[in-house]
């Protein structure tokens, strides 16, 4: 079986020798300096694809020297026959399945995202404790949103901080805050007391924490953002604001490469059967 590799991030250097040890005979393109393989794509029996496939619309290859725009990749697949692994958004998946191609979304798969958010929680606790002036011990923290990395983060740094209180709309999640025994409020109380906060840790991806909310806050208040881009802040005005805020994205890739490229290689076999 021939595996083509395209792009990605540290996580999938470490694939590629997962790969490579299990007996699959594993080459790359956009990963490093190499793209020679892109040009035979059609020798390959798997493709894997970056997670996230693309940012900006250009394929997610951090260390490859320049830009390539999806519309490239997709152009290079459109006669591909054979099985594609990656982690789409609804714009890339919807094109895929136009073009008749066989894919699977590992973003869509529970034990993967599951993985995904404990890593994730692991790699924004460090994040708090290495940036924060104030230890977690004596820090009020919040969360906005209660998904998958939310719930991970929130069970882990709750023992670690002096009060933890998660914000989210009234629905089946902010339901789960209840039946975690999680302290929480409704969203719409944020505003006013967003300036009680040492720490604020967002993860819903549109807007949140406005030029509002930013004047409300203490100076020393960090905020960290783990949503998707574009964020939830209005990091402009945070910077004109001195706000210490950090948009924190691809953290499984950045403290546990390991253990997110064996998920991976996991799910991948589980793919095989």
């Amino acid at each position: 079986m021939n595996i083509l590799i395209l792009g990605g991030d540290e996580r999938f250097i470490s694939l590629e020798k997962i790969l490579n040890e299990n007996n699959f005979k594993t080459k790359t393109s956009f990963l490093n300096s190499n793209d020679e393989n892109f040009k035979k794509i059609n020798n390959f029996d798997i493709i894997f694809l970056p997670i996230p496939f693309s940012k900006n619309n250009f394929l997610n290859a951090p260390f490859y020297s320049e830009k390539i725009n999806t519309e490239s990749i997709f152009s290079n697949l459109k006669n591909f026959k054979g099985k594609i692994i990656g982690g789409f958004d609804k714009n890339s998946e919807n094109t895929l399945k136009e073009m008749n191609l066989n894919f699977i979304n590992i973003l869509k798969d529970e034990k993967f995202t599951l993985i995904n958010a404990i890593i994730t929680a692991e790699g924004s606790i460090e994040k708090l404790i290495h940036e924060s002036e104030k230890s977690l011990f004596e820090s009020k923290v919040c969360i906005i949103g209660y998904g998958r990395v939310s719930k991970a983060l929130s069970r882990r740094i709750e023992p670690l901080c002096k009060e933890l209180i998660i914000y989210n709309n009234p629905s089946i999640n902010y339901v789960y805050t209840k039946i975690d025994n999680i302290k929480s409020r409704t969203i719409d109380n944020f505003k006013n007391e967003a300036k009680n906060f040492d720490i604020i840790i967002n993860t819903i991806p549109h807007l949140i924490i406005t030029k509002e909310i930013l004047n409300s806050l203490n100076k020393k208040t960090l905020i960290l953002d783990l949503s998707s881009l574009p964020g939830g802040v209005d990091f402009k005005y945070a910077n004109i604001k001195n706000i210490k805020t950090i948009h924190y994205l691809g953290i499984p890739a950045k403290v546990s490469r390991e253990s997110s490229s064996k998920a991976i290689f996991n799910f991948f076999k589980e793919n095989l059967k």
